[in-house]
């Protein structure tokens, strides 16, 4: 009783929070993943209530395909909200399509050998494993994903956000395929456990969509540019110090350069200096507001005929940037080009 009141529950906070999405149509893309996460959810939650291996109803089908697509389809939410990957390639649909597509191949292969020869049973354990293999492979990467723009995102509010919802969510997933798939553990409690935490999840997902607002979590502000002639106009000490230290003393060239370490050279605490970047110049991630100044002096180089004998290399890592392909994507998400075709189009 407790268990179908608990999954009852959590299956109406997940229509609940996709009528919140739906509200706001039309959206981004991770809002599209986002809704496909919470359908992906209600399915499970209908599979574990109305399932049923012995009459095969269609919510066996259900449960089927949306529990085997929750994890792929998580993987897409954190690769392109917590990420902010904004453009998807083939290979992302591809691997988050892998946790649903690989057990419906081998199921339906193994079907058909034990159909004609009876052997198909031989091939299912190993993929099992195999695909056990891809879904904790697929939950670990999600949180290295928030982990590592965790400390470089600039809105306070995103970041617990992060913190719970993603947190929570590895824990609940971990959680189940630890017990039903590594241990294969047969307890009494068990489901309603994963009633409880299932509905603390989407639980606190509702609250910050309703709460902290839906801007926080999905949208992007287009970053203010500063303008070194506006340097002396601003009204802020903190902000003043700030621009100098990036347009004066060029401070970003600095390999490595963290919001921890600018905050120290501006003397501003690291919570303001989040505040002041994100909230009076528009940036939501520390890496773009570095990245504006970086490539705005290599671009700079490369209209000149002085710097023409100079490699894209040398002046990319003096800017600032670690490696080429990490300063030629971020080249290319601001020109629209290369920077070898920038130089030619600019210099001839």
């Amino acid at each position: 009783m407790l268990t179908t009141l608990l999954y009852h529950f959590a299956f109406a906070q997940m229509c609940f929070c996709v009528l919140i999405l739906l509200k706001q149509f039309p959206r981004s893309q991770p809002v599209w993943f986002f809704i496909l996460l919470m359908g992906c959810g209600c399915g499970y939650v209908l599979g574990r209530l109305y399932s049923s291996p012995e009459s095969k109803n269609i919510f066996l089908v259900i449960d089927f395909i949306t529990s085997n697509a929750l994890l792929g389809v998580f993987w897409l939410v954190s690769y392109s909200v917590f990420g902010e990957n904004k453009r998807f390639r083939t290979w992302h649909y591809l691997v988050g399509s892998s946790t649903l597509l690989l057990p419906v191949v081998v199921n339906g292969t193994s079907a058909a050998l034990n159909f004609d020869m009876g052997v198909g049973g031989i091939l299912v354990k190993p993929f099992n494993y195999i695909q056990l293999v891809l879904e904790l492979g697929l939950l670990l990467h999600a949180l290295c994903i928030a982990i590592t723009h965790w400390r470089d995102d600039l809105v306070q509010e995103r970041r617990y956000i992060r913190g719970a919802v993603l947190s929570l969510a590895a824990i609940y997933i971990g959680f189940i395929i630890i017990f039903e798939q590594v241990l294969q553990l047969s307890w009494q409690g068990f489901e309603p456990v994963k009633g409880v935490l299932l509905v603390l999840l989407v639980t606190v997902i509702n609250f910050f969509l309703v709460d902290v607002k839906y801007d926080v979590f999905f949208a992007s502000k287009e970053p203010k540019v500063p303008e070194s002639t506006d340097l002396e106009a601003q009204p802020r000490a903190e902000l003043k110090r700030i621009l100098t230290a990036m347009e004066a003393e060029k401070f970003y060239q600095q390999e490595g350069l963290t919001i921890a370490k600018l905050a120290k050279h501006v003397s501003i605490h690291e919570y303001k200096l989040r505040n002041i970047i994100n909230g009076e110049l528009n940036y939501r991630n520390f890496n773009d507001f570095l990245n504006y100044y970086r490539i705005k002096e290599v671009t700079e180089k490369l209209e000149l005929l002085e710097f023409n004998q100079i490699p894209v290399l040398t002046m990319a890592l003096e800017s600032g940037f670690r490696s080429l392909s990490s300063f030629n994507k971020a080249f290319k998400e601001t020109h629209g080009k290369t920077p070898t075709e920038y130089r030619k189009h600019a210099i001839g």
